[in-house]
This record gives C-alpha cells, structure tokens and sequence, in this order.
C-alpha cells in the first residue's frame, strides 16, 4: 500500500473515532441552592445557568453547539443558547431524572443525541410575606364562615408565600399545633372555624402556624426546605337573621300586635349581643336609644290610621348594626321589617233594582259599579274604582252573553271589563229578557299587592326559614242583579236602500221595506205601532206618497212600538231615492274665430241639469256645466254634455245621457298684436310692416289715423315729425261672417340736440389724440367722423391732424344720433414758443440705476411714426441707427463693425429726422457715461 495512503485512512480513521466519541453523552448537574445562583454576574440573583457552560465545568472539554431540547416540556430552556431558567421549573427533583435536556448537532446529525443533561434541583420552599399587626402574623383573614348558616372558611396557603421565586410545588403543607378549630388542610386550602365568644373581652380570634415543607433528593437533602407561616382567623360578626312580617290591618284592629322586643328570637335570631339598634334611622320615633329594642305595633298602627285611613300598605324597618371586629373583616346590619296591609271593606248592591227593556241601548254603557254602595268609616268612603285588582264576573242569566264563548278574551270566561261594569263583548240590546246577576270582586291586592314575601327563620340557629307570598288580608266580593224586559219586535234596522224616481211605484208600504232578523218575525203591526220622520219627529202614515225629486232625497224613518211594562222597539228605515237627471237637446253652430265667446250649456234647448260635464275634440275636457267657450282658442269638432248616472254604487240607480254641439269655426284673418316703437327723427323713413306683429298677416292696409299725411303705403317719413307719438292701424279682414281684424302701431318720435364745440389748437408734441378734443355736450357716446355725411366712425385713439376738420355727434341711450357739429384742429410747430419742448436728455448713464439708462426721445416716435435717428462719434463715425421697430438708444452700437459692442464713455452726437414732409431735422448731442 502506497504510505501517503495509508497515513491519510490513518488519519480520517482517527477522525472518525473522535466524531464519535462526542456523541450520547451524559452528565448529571447537581444545584441545591437554585436561589443563590447569578447566571449573569451583574450582582442580582437570577437562577440562570448555561448547559454548555455547565458541561465544559464538569468535564474540562467543549462541544459543538446545535439545538437543545426539553422532553419534559417544562418551558424553562432556551433551545439555542441553552440557558436553563430553573427558577421557571415547578418542583424539586424527585428522581435523577426528573428534569433532562438533549443536545443535537451537526456532527451527530438527526438520528443521534449529542449530550443529554441530568439536572437534579435542589428543594425551594419560598419566602413567608412579611409579618403585620402586632401579633407577629403573616397573614390576618376574616372567618366569613361564622355565620351559623354559612360554610368553613377557607384560605390558600400559597397566598402566604412570596412569588419570587416560587416555591416548588411539589411541597406538603402541615398545621403545628392541636386546636379544635382547626379543622384541616386540602392540597393549599386552610380550614378553619373560630366559635362565636359573647361578652367581653371581645376574643373571637385565634393564629394557627403552619409550615410549608419541600423535600429533596441526594445529595440536596439536608436540611429540607422549609417555611413556616402564621395565619390569624378573626371571626365574622353576625348581625342575626331578621324575620318579616306582613300584618293584614285586621289583626292590629283585633289587638293581635302590641308591644314587642326586637331582640326577642321571634324577631331577631342568633345574633351577636354587642350590637346597637339603629335609632338614628328609625323615623317613627320607638327606639329611644341604640340599646332600646322595645317599640309599640298598636301605637304605629293607630299614628297610621290617624294620619291616612286609606293608607293601602306601609312599611316599618328596624335595623340592628354590629361593627366588625379588624378592618379585614365587614360590618354586619340585620333589619326587622313589618309592613300593614289596609283590609278591603265590605260592600253590597243598592236598592232599587234596575229594570231595563230588550234592545234599550243605555245597557251597553250601563255602569253596574254605580249600583254598589261602599263602607263610610269616620267619614272616608272606601271605594275600589280602579281597573287593576277588581273583577267583574256573571253569575247567571237566561242567557251567557256570548261571554262564555270568550275564555280568551281580554275579560276572561263570563267576565266584565273594568271597575265600571261594562259588559265585555256582548250586546244587551238584544239579550234574552229576564234576570241577570254579576257579581264584583275587589282583591286583596287592590290597596297594594305583596312586595316581599313574609320571612320567619325559625331557632335556635335562625338557618331555617319559613316564607309566605299570600297576601294577609282577604278578598271581597259582592252581586249585582239588572232586570230586562221583553218587547214587541218592530223588525231590523233598514238602510240605505235606493231607488231611481222613475222606477219606483207610490205610494210605498213602509213595512215591506223592513228587514227582519228571522227569528223574531213576523214584524209587529197594530195600534201599537207608529211611523215618524227620525228627522223632525213628525208622523208618517204609512203608506208612504213619494214627494218630487231634485237631486236626491233621503227619507229616515222610525218604526216604534211599546208593551204594557212601557218596553219600546223601534226599527230605522233609510232609503234614498235619486232624480233621473237630462242631458238636454244639442244644436250645430257655425261661428269665426274672433265671434265674442259664450257659454256653451246655453245652446242646449230643453231643460238640462246642472251637473253635468263637457268632452271634446282632442281630449277637451270640462267638470263643470259652464263652459266659456271662446273660438280663438277651441277647437271645431262635437262637444258632448254628458249628466252623470244617479246612485253610483254596485248598481247604477238612475243611468245618465248625453246631448251634442256641433261647432264649425271659420278662421279670421289676424292682424297681430298693438305694436310700439320708438323712432329717432334721423331714421328718416321707417316701414310700417317692419313693425308688425309676425304672426300676423299680410295684405292688408294701414290707416293713418292721426291725420300725419306722412303715411305712403306702408312707408312713414319721421324726419319732418316732430317729437311726440304718432298712430297708425294695420287692417285686415279674412272671411265675411268675420269682423275686421286691427292692430295698433305707435311711434313715439324722439330727437338729440347737436354738441357745441369750437375749433381747438394742440402743440404737436403733445401727440393729441381725437379723444383729447373737448365737446360741450352730455351725451350717452360720441361719434366722430372726417366729413359731414361720412358713414365710417372714426377711432378716438387717433392722432389730430393739422389743418384738419373732425366732425362730432352725440348718441343719446336709446341710440338716436344727433346731427354732426365741425371742429377744425390747428397743431403748433415744435419750436413754437407757446409749446413745450421736447427735452431729449443730454446724458446716458448705463449703470442700471434706472435713470438716463437710454435716450429719451420723449413723444417723438408718437408724433413721427416714421422717424429715422442717427448717432455719430466724435470721429463723424455712425454708431447706431433707429426708428420705430429699434429699441432707444442705450449706449450700445447696432451697425456693422460695431455691431452689439457697448460704446466708450464720451460725447455722442444725433440727427433726429422726422420724415413727416413738413418738419425739418434736427440734431443735438448726448454725454455716454460708463
């Protein structure tokens, strides 16, 4: 074998062997005090250690890191650094074993544990909270469970312990010491019971010690983990069970109650001896004092009546108060109540008895409470009037009233609604004739209905109770009896029957027009039975002679017949009888269009109604007899006058009819609507039919109706008028059935007087504009115009001109112009003394100061718009040229050679030439500072 081979399989041979030695490892940590441990170093205790740390201490060797893992789950390690939290992990150690963490890493790979950690934890009891009070206690608790009624009281012991870090949990909690009232310990719960000491010195407390033991493993064993606690019991007081009582006024006016001592166990039961009755908030004034637990039921009885007979209910409470004995525990209040019940007084039916007839409607809202006579007692009247807590119920009767069909309704079976009596869903008007009897209960609940129900806790522990929901006072109940009659049967109400007057057949039998109710029949007819009028009460003698018709007529009629015992029975009888109404006889109209209108029901012949209504030719339509109709606006075509069917129901009674007009129009000419205008005296001629209305039409004449004899045709002259309004009228007639159609057209004339101006001089200089010439007139605008009979305006922007004349009008707000007045303009040379000069500067200072920064020409270029400058050096050399499309000269040369180049300070000479044909050149010169 080639020996570089051999020494390399040597070589991975012994690397493989290393690799794995470094795998399944095991090692047991051992950490008794877990509380003494810094994993940091920063000097506070954290009980944090590092299982790489720890394997390297143990063995001296490293191994590779990877990932940890707990298989206990107990949510104390940090699988990639490895720091194991053990004041998170619940219990000492029990086994060796109890708590493992397994390394996996890359040399070993995934099927492979690198290094498995045994830690065994020493025990940890906690620390006890810190004692209270003066008898050097951990923890003070209030006996809640004193009360004879009540259960053990119980404690968590782990409450006694501070939180960090926790005590193990696998721990025994043990009681050292031998009292009776201690009765045990479940898991962490504390049981105890400190017995109730009456009198003083107040001793209801007692401190038990108990100890918190956590035991250990080899080698953590020695000592064991201990903590001891001390827990005060501190007894509950107990106030007592209070009885209530529910007293009906019966039993105070039998003499039943009377004096009475609170604290007697009929009362007050069980309860602690040191405490005080509650004087303060007792407001009838029986306790004298907080020691005082005697009061006087009568005498709270008697106050009451005095002051409020009808009192319903009232309540009295007595309240005991017994103070806790350490804040840790409660005040305790026990209180006695009495409540009185005002008793329902008797009562009974008055005399008469009522007597009523079949069918006699005051039944219906007879009231049968009205008939029930009340107890007066020392004058106060004890009636029962409300609805809530009274019943009304029939006892018997030849018939049920249809009540017992009812159970479910809001009455209830045989019931009658409210205090007041009124039958519930029932109609005595036609009830069987004979006695009825009700009968009227008013509950015990009537003056107030039992709130609390009454509570009686019996000796010696006052643990059991008794309770009583019934009121304490008694119903009372009373009958009511009504007579009821029988009568003659005069049949049903009838009504509205309706008849068309062409059909109905007088004189009518009125009887036969009654309706019956099939079982009474036949209808009563003898000297007993009378028709009336139902509207004046006047007789009708039967049969009935039907009067004329006008429209329709209702007749109401009343049938009545009486008995021996006075009993009457009467029947309504309403029947309507309607009028046929006409429609009239139609007629054909020819009419024109501009006829006057009229009325279109008075071309109906015959004697036609009044309410009828009208259609027409496309869709025409008119609610109302009266139409106004008017041949400029209707159209031709049949008008139809429709009266209305009389008695519209789900039959008509009395069918209507129709008449038709026929109306044929024959179309006017139309000479348009009175027309104005307004007219200047300079519009010279005006035609007339430019002015009409366009609608209306041609071919007509017009009329000079003020005599003007400036009327030719249609033509008017207005230049000879003077101001004012002048009428004209346009004619035109189409048919010859028609009337001629005119039309009015005024012209109201109107003039503006010339302006007043003279001629005006202007310097040329000033570059005066037409808009400068002053005018001596006031005017709504101004026109301007080169000659007299010009029609072109002239612009007042532009520049006056020499010698010129300018010719001006004034237009007035309606537009007239008046005639045109001349102004010649004179404009002075530009030396001439009386007018300014032109100061061209004589200096160009270019240093952007903004002053003298270019050669002012003043009004020069506006004057001569084609000017021509030239400016020399000193040398007669030109260095710039300008007119109208050159900026002003700034010192800088805008001819060849020298081209944009910025001239050398100096004196610059120019020729100013201003090419209008009449003014000489002229020239000056200019100082260039730079």
């Amino acid at each position: 074998m080639n020996i570089f081979k051999y020494i390399a399989f040597a070589i991975l041979v012994s690397s493989f062997a290393k690799i794995q030695a470094q795998c399944n490892l095991e090692e047991t940590i051992i950490i008794c005090e877990m509380t003494q441990i810094d994993g940091n170093n920063d000097g506070t205790l954290d009980g944090i250690i590092n299982l790489y740390e720890e394997y390297t201490n143990l063995t001296g060797n490293t191994i590779q890191p990877g990932t940890w893992f707990d298989p206990g789950f107990n949510f104390a390690l940090d699988n990639s650094t490895g720091d194991l939290y053990l004041w998170d992990l619940d219990s000492a150690s029990e086994t060796n074993t109890d708590y493992q963490f397994q390394l996996t890493n890359a040399t070993c790979g995934t099927d492979d544990i690198a290094l498995t950690i045994n830690v065994v934890l020493g025990p940890f009891s906690g620390f006890a909270v810190p004692t209270v009070g003066s008898n050097d206690v951990n923890v003070e608790i209030c006996d809640e469970g004193i009360d004879p009624c009540g259960s053990t009281t119980m404690f968590d012991l782990n409450q006694a312990l501070l939180s960090i870090p926790s005590a193990h949990t696998n721990g025994v909690w043990s009681y050292e010491g031998s009292s009776p009232n201690f009765l045990g310990i479940e898991g962490s719960t504390f049981l105890a019971d400190v017995p109730y000491q009456p009198g003083v010195p107040l001793v209801d407390e007692e401190t038990f010690e108990l100890v918190y033991t956590v035991p250990g493993i080899s080698p953590c064993t020695s000592p064991l983990a201990e903590t001891r606690v001390k827990i005060s019991v501190i007894r509950e007081v107990f106030s007592g069970a209070a009885n209530i009582f529910n007293i009906c006024e019966t039993e105070l006016i039998a003499g039943n109650y009377g004096v009475i001592d609170l604290r007697d166990d009929a009362y007050l039961v069980n309860e602690d001896i040191e405490g005080i009755w509650l004087n303060g908030e007792d407001p009838t004034g029986q306790l004298s004092g907080p020691g005082d637990s005697i009061i006087d039921l009568s005498v709270l009885y008697n106050d009451l009546y005095q002051s409020n007979q009808r009192f319903g209910c009232e309540t009295y409470d007595f309240s005991y108060f017994v103070e806790s004995r350490s804040p840790v525990c409660t005040d305790k209040t026990s209180t006695v109540s009495f409540t009185f019940f005002e008793y329902i007084r008797p009562f009974s039916q008055v005399e008469p008895t009522p007597e009523f007839c079949v069918g006699d409607e005051s039944i219906n809202t007879f009231n049968l409470y009205s008939l029930l006579g009340f107890t007066t007692e020392n004058g106060v009247l004890y009636d029962y009037p409300n609805d809530v807590g009274v019943t009304w119920s029939l006892v018997s009767g030849p018939s049920h009233l249809g009540l017992n069909d009812n159970i479910d309704s809001p009455c209830g079976a045989y019931a009658v609604n409210t205090s007041s009596g009124t039958i519930c869903l029932s109609d005595l008007t036609n009830a069987d004739a004979g006695t009825y009897t009700f009968e009227y209960s008013v509950s015990s609940d009537y003056n107030c209905p039992v709130g609390t129900p009454e509570t009686i806790y019996v000796t010696p522990d006052g643990c059991a109770s008794s309770m009583d929901t019934a009121h304490p006072c008694q119903s009372e109940t009373a009958q009511v009896t009504i007579i009821i009659h029988p009568k003659n049967y005069a049949g049903e109400d009838t009504g509205v029957l309706e008849f068309c007057e062409s059909s109905i057949t007088s004189p009518i039998d009125l009887i036969s027009l009654l309706t019956t109710n099939g079982i009474d029949d036949p209808i009563y007819v003898g000297d007993l039975g009378t028709w009336l009028d139902a509207d004046s009460g006047n007789p009708i003698a039967n049969p009935f002679t039907v009067p004329e018709i006008n429209g329709q007529q209702t007749f109401n009629l009343v049938y009545n017949t009486t008995t021996e015992n006075n009993c009457e029975d009467t029947a309504d009888l309403s029947f309507l009888i309607y009028e046929e109404y006409q429609s009239g006889i139609g007629a054909t109209l020819d009419i024109c269009n501009d006829s006057t209108a009229f009325n279109l029901f008075d071309t109906l012949t015959g004697n036609p109604n009044t309410n009828g209504t009208w259609s027409g030719p496309n869709g025409f339509s008119a609610t109302t007899n009266n139409v106004n109709f008017d041949p400029a606006t209707f159209e031709v075509g049949d008008y139809i006058y429709t009266v209305p069917d009389n008695g519209n129901g789900a039959d008509v009674i009395c069918p209507g009819n129709q008449a038709i007009v026929t109306v044929n129009i024959t179309q006017n000419a139309n000479a348009g609507s009175a027309m104005q205008a307004t007219l200047c005296r300079s519009d010279l001629q005006i035609d007339l039919l430019d002015l009409l209305d366009p609608l209306a039409d041609l071919g007509g004449t017009f009329i000079d109706t003020d005599n003007t004899n400036a009327l030719n045709g249609s033509i008017v002259d207005v230049s000879n008028f003077n101001v004012g309004s002048y009428n004209f009228e346009y004619q035109i007639q189409g048919s010859p059935v028609c009337t001629v159609a005119t039309a009015n057209i005024m012209l109201s004339i109107i003039d503006v007087d010339a302006p007043s101006a003279q001629n005006q001089v202007f310097c040329l200089i000033d570059a005066a504009k037409i808009t400068d010439l002053e005018i001596d007139s006031s005017g709504f605008d101004f026109n301007w115009y080169d000659t007299a009979t010009s029609t072109i305006i002239l612009s007042e922007d532009e520049l006056l001109i020499n010698g010129e004349d300018y010719h001006v009008s004034v237009v007035d707000a309606n537009g007239c112009e008046s005639r045109r007045t001349p102004i010649t303009v004179s404009l002075l040379t530009l030396n001439d003394p009386s007018c300014d000069d032109c100061i061209i500067n004589d200096g160009i200072s270019d240093n952007d100061d903004n002053e003298n920064e270019v050669l002012d020409l003043c009004n020069l270029p506006e004057v001569f718009p084609d000017y021509e400058i030239e400016i020399f050096n000193r040398y007669g050399t030109i260095v710039f040229k300008g007119n109208k499309n050159t900026p002003l000269f700034d010192g800088t040369s805008n001819v060849s050679l020298t081209l944009g180049d910025a001239l050398p300070s100096g004196i610059y000479f120019y020729v100013f030439n201003p090419k209008d044909g009449n003014t000489e050149p002229f020239q000056g010169n200019v100082y260039l500072s730079r």
